[in-house]
């Protein structure tokens, strides 16, 4: 694919060509980022994040590595809690 010529119009916006949002599957409500390399405006099209479900498994890990507890992803908030509160004991 070669390039194509767009012309800027006066608030500064441009159509990305048919055929590279084909191409990307770029489509209405999509982001895009806009990044300046050297002299160069690059766009690059932004993958959706997908949150973890609660039955992803990775959710059974978080937290026990560093603490040896098991149920860090249940009761999170409490243990930051109790830190918190134990912190501001000493």
């Amino acid at each position: 694919m070669g390039y194509e010529v767009m012309r800027v119009t006066a608030k500064g916006q441009l159509t990305i060509p048919v055929a590279i949002r084909k191409k990307l599957n770029i489509r209405e409500g999509d982001y895009i980022k806009v990044y300046l390399e050297n002299d160069e405006i690059r766009l690059k099209k932004i993958e959706p994040v997908r949150s973890l479900s609660a039955e992803d498994p990775i959710w059974q890990l978080v937290g026990a590595g560093a603490s040896g507890l098991e149920d860090v992803s249940v009761n999170h908030d409490r243990y930051l809690a109790e830190g918190e509160i134990n912190r501001w004991k000493k």
